[in-house]
């Protein structure tokens, strides 16, 4: 059986290791005396014959044999082993993480998503389940004035009558928008500023809490009327937006 002699290069305490000893632990050893590890191969001892001491081998070998098998063998099993068992709990922590930071944003950010045809299908599969409210699909540059007048109101007097037709240009039903009234001077300074929701200059008959929010169907057109305060002399001149 082919053997190695080496000694240690901390003590100098020399050992006498076989092939296979060396192989279990790719070379690494430990000193029995002074518990040095060393690569045995490296301070091999190829100059001269070494006398051994027969009881120093006998009480040193056992050591170096131990070591081989146990330290240098099984511990790096036990880390091949181990390293898979770490990374799978990290994995799922992170996918958690990330699920979860996907529902907080769907969760907040469901307006915004819901006007995105690629987002809307899932987000409404989502709040099915957590419980969150899906915004009615709307494309507020779908929506057109075609029809706006401003005149006082003849049954209210210090008040004036909004009358305009707003369309409906998508291919889909919006909901009513908000209508924001401007009054401005004959410099073009403001005067006065309004806005009106859809339950505030819908009928209520049309629009109350408990029904669903009506809509203006696709391609089609509505009338709106309402009253408001007049903002006085001042305002000669007015125009009007629709606003989400």
């Amino acid at each position: 059986m082919s053997q190695l002699a080496t000694a240690c290069p901390d003590c100098a305490t020399k050992f006498r290791l076989t092939q296979e000893q060396l192989a279990a632990a790719g070379g690494m050893v430990r000193c029995g005396k002074c518990m040095t590890v060393f690569n045995a191969s490296d301070h091999e001892i190829t100059a001269q014959p070494v006398s051994i001491d027969q009881s120093e081998d006998t009480n040193k070998l056992p050591v170096m044999t131990e070591l081989l098998h146990r330290e240098f063998g099984q511990q790096q099993t036990a880390i091949k082993d181990t390293k898979p068992s770490r990374i799978i709990p990290k994995l799922i922590v992170i996918l958690i993480g990330a699920t979860l930071l996907a529902a907080q944003y769907s969760y907040f950010f469901s307006r915004e998503l819901s006007q995105t045809e690629a987002y809307r299908k899932p987000l409404i599969q989502f709040c099915h389940y957590s419980g969150c409210t899906v915004e009615l699909f709307r494309d507020i540059n779908k929506l057109a004035v075609r029809q706006f007048t401003v005149r006082s109101d003849p049954n209210q007097p210090g008040a004036l009558t909004v009358d305009l037709t707003i369309e409906n240009r998508a291919l889909f039903d919006q909901p009513y928008p908000k209508i924001a009234l401007k009054f401005s001077d004959m410099e073009s300074q403001p005067v006065a500023e309004r806005i009106f929701l859809a339950q505030q200059y819908l009928p209520t008959n049309e629009q109350s809490l408990t029904e669903k929010p009506k809509l203006i169907p696709k391609g089609k057109q509505r009338r709106v009327n309402f009253s408001l305060v007049d903002p006085g002399t001042e305002a000669t001149n007015y125009s009007v937006e629709l606003t989400e």
